[in-house]
């Protein structure tokens, strides 16, 4: 009697272990589709973040030649100061901004956490940091330095500061992966194609990114979309200096016209691959850097030239100190 007991035991604790297994197995395969809570969009991360939409509201900071701080512009079309803090990296989740307020010094970088409204700012974290922060599903990861240097590793930590811990994840590439999970390493290994993943960005099944450069001092690139490790290469456009793949489906790209001395902003439909030019800027041959987009404006930042906002459809091109000089007092 006693051996059968223990048999049926045995049975069922047999069972319960093969249901674990399938149910943990399960989750593994679904977690990829499961709902994630994002910082920041793919194209964004890639362009330092230098904007993000948050209920609707779009949240940017001024540059440098004009009055420094953390600004929106609202439901209305309104723009507001609602913090003298200032940085990179812009992260929103939830009702908080998160961001690296590098004031001058990588060394004595900060991590700042503060409301929508710009109440309740708080210092997460001060340390030597590097050029990667994302917010994913109430962690935050970042590039941090412990001795010092250019080389960080990611760290994470929980959006209240605590559970700092040292991650596995391998730089800017790794971080897409968390915004991308529907895609693993082993299908952004380009080391048997002519492509870089350097400032690649990932978008439902396919990956946009440059071919690898002939020269380490390029000004531009030629622009593809490929799939897993390269598959099915389609080339989008060349003279590109900067791109940025977009929540509205479409890809926004600069190119540089070094004959004109100037550059052209234009925007690819993803499904058609149809461009339409938003708008040539004269800028003596300074290439854009960086190309930000959430609602319905792009951020555009040009090397030795300045900081812009142009709206999606290529009308209202100003500086960001046009939007400043319109705050009322």
């Amino acid at each position: 009697m006693n051996k059968k007991k223990n048999k049926l035991k045995t049975q069922k604790l047999v069972v319960a272990v093969i249901i674990l297994i399938i149910c943990v197995g399960g989750f593994n395969l679904i977690k990829p589709y499961l709902p994630h809570e994002y910082g920041t969009t793919t194209g964004n991360f890639m362009n330092a973040q230098r904007i993000v939409e948050l209920d609707g509201e779009l949240y940017f900071f001024s540059s440098n030649d004009v009055e420094e701080g953390l600004y929106k512009i609202d439901s209305d079309g309104k723009t507001v100061k609602i913090s003298d803090k200032s940085g990179i990296y812009l992260n929103g989740a939830g009702d908080y901004l998160y961001f690296i307020d590098w004031y001058g010094a990588v060394k004595d970088s900060q991590i700042v956490k503060v409301k929508k409204e710009g109440s309740e700012s708080q210092i997460l974290f001060e340390g030597d940091m590097g050029s990667y922060f994302v917010v994913v599903d109430q962690r935050i990861y970042f590039g941090y330095a412990p001795e010092g240097g250019y080389s960080p590793d990611i760290y994470s930590m929980t959006i209240s500061g605590t559970d700092l811990r040292k991650t596995d994840l391998w730089k800017d590439s790794s971080l897409q992966l968390l915004l991308n999970p529907q895609m693993s390493r082993k299908d952004v290994d380009f080391s048997e194609t002519d492509y870089t993943r350097t400032d690649m960005q990932i978008k439902d099944e396919y990956i946009y990114l440059y071919q690898v450069p002939k020269k380490a001092t390029r000004k531009y690139d030629k622009l593809y979309r490929v799939k897993k490790r390269g598959a099915e290469a389609k080339f989008l456009a060349d003279r590109v200096t900067v791109f940025n793949v977009a929540e509205d489906n479409y890809l926004y790209y600069a190119q540089l016209n070094e004959d004109a001395g100037s550059v052209t902003i234009s925007k690819m439909n993803l499904e058609t691959l149809k461009s339409e030019e938003l708008i040539e800027i004269e800028t003596d041959g300074e290439p854009v850097l960086r190309l930000n987009v959430a609602l319905d404006k792009i951020h555009i930042a040009i090397e030795n030239t300045g900081i812009y906002f142009l709206n999606t459809d290529g009308t209202n091109f100003m500086p960001v100190s046009g939007l400043l000089d319109q705050i009322e007092d």
